[in-house]
């Protein structure tokens, strides 16, 4: 690799390499990290690996550091993303060279290292051993026969983003496989899913969904109190025939569980410390980054 290039982590409080990375991530992916930022919900979890040129970012992969909940014991994750190159530097072997960084200081520190890879690069993972898995999603009928009662959240409103960050933070009980990262939560909801989310004033929780028809989506449920999801279900009116699941749900009523297939979307895992198919688990929607 040209020694032009200069390394840099961890940078976000360093507003003009803050504003490259953003400039690269909206071309590679039409994503902008500026008001998450301004939003206080990048944290240290957070961590781009970037190489610069010039003073501008070229090519950056990003860890996420990921504390999980399984079945109430703990599990220190390391969620890879945000791997892209400026198309003028490609092929100089950068994303290899931040991979092996990153890799090099992460593997030894956590029980497991992972990414969701779309199609073009799958070959691309396998060279630092990561393994392709499978996950588990659950779905359930919904016998539901109440009126509609889910409001839409106003995520423009700064109260409503913190009652809802404490719902995320005290969330307890809702998942079989959770995350402990808000800022990711939040990175989610205050931006791609943000007219998603909606409260339930009979359970007091916040349902980040979708209606598609009969059919609802439920990415995630959050409470600061204990949350039924047999009644945070019913939440959506008398229309809603099906409910699938965005996380694993611990419910008391009959599941059914597929092999959960998302197009141009594998999931790679480097050490294999959980059968998620075998155990039925999916990771969190909002847990992607």
């Amino acid at each position: 690799m040209d020694s032009d290039f200069s390394l840099l982590i961890g940078y976000q409080d360093f507003e003009p390499a803050r504003r490259s990375f953003n400039t690269l991530a909206r071309k590679t992916f039409g994503l902008d990290f500026e008001a998450w930022h301004r939003s206080g919900y990048w944290t240290k979890q957070y961590i781009p690996y970037s190489l610069s040129r010039d003073g501008e970012v070229v090519s950056s992969v990003s860890v996420n550091f990921m504390p999980m909940t399984l079945e109430g014991s703990g599990l220190t994750m390391v969620q890879i993303g945000t791997v892209m190159t400026d198309p003028a530097f490609r092929g100089q072997g950068l994303s290899r060279f931040l991979m092996e960084t990153v890799l090099d200081e992460w593997s030894s520190k956590v029980d497991d290292i992972y990414l969701f890879a779309n199609d073009e690069v799958l070959d691309f993972y396998p060279r630092f051993g990561f393994r392709k898995s499978g996950e588990v999603q659950c779905t359930a009928a919904v016998s539901a026969g109440l009126p509609m009662r889910a409001e839409k959240v106003d995520m423009e409103r700064p109260e409503n983003r913190e009652n809802l960050e404490r719902a995320i933070r005290a969330t307890r009980g809702v998942s079989r496989f959770s995350m402990n990262n808000a800022g990711l939560a939040m990175f989610h909801l205050t931006g791609p899913l943000k007219e998603h989310v909606r409260h339930d004033p009979k359970t007091g929780a916040y349902l980040v969904a979708a209606v598609e028809g009969d059919l609802l989506r439920l990415d995630d449920v959050f409470c600061e109190g204990e949350v039924d999801l047999d009644r945070a279900v019913t939440a959506f009116g008398p229309e809603i025939r099906r409910v699938v699941f965005g996380f694993s749900p611990c419910w008391n009523e009959a599941l059914e569980r597929t092999v959960c297939e998302e197009e141009d979307t594998t999931l790679f895992v480097l050490k294999n410390t959980i059968d998620f198919r075998e155990k039925g688990l999916r990771f969190p929607v909002l847990s992607r980054a």
